[in-house]
């Protein structure tokens, strides 16, 4: 018998399965970065951080602006707290209106004389 004979090898070479790299890791790169998925990914983000109305910056100076108000806020609450208890004081408590005219306005009972004085140990130590 006749062997059996495959032309088909004869008129085209067999390529071995290799794989050909076709211009490596810069073909690579490039097509990552032309990526349309990508590009709309980044024109989003830097559109959002530094160019939108409500960007990081703009976000960041608000929180530490709400920071400083809400101090400020926690001090005059605390002032007019103080405020308060004084002026109860000064419409319920007969001492504290007399210490208080005595010793800022200068007030006195009758049938009393008023020595005013420096203190020169508090004017040499300033």
């Amino acid at each position: 018998m006749e062997e059996f004979v495959d032309f088909i090898s004869e008129k085209e070479p067999v390529l071995e399965n290799k794989k050909v790299k076709r211009g490596g890791t810069l073909s690579k790169i490039s097509r990552f970065l032309t990526n349309k998925f990508l590009l709309t990914a980044v024109a989003f983000a830097v559109i959002m951080v530094f160019l939108d109305k409500n960007d990081l910056l703009t976000t960041i100076e608000r929180k530490k602006e709400l920071n400083e108000l809400e101090q400020s806020k926690a001090h005059f609450l605390k002032e007019l707290s103080d405020l308060k208890q004084i002026k109860t004081n000064l419409e319920t408590n007969p001492a504290v209106i007399e210490k208080v005219a005595r010793e800022k306005y200068l007030m006195k009972r009758e049938n009393e004389d008023l020595f005013l004085t420096e203190d020169r140990t508090k004017k040499s130590s300033e």
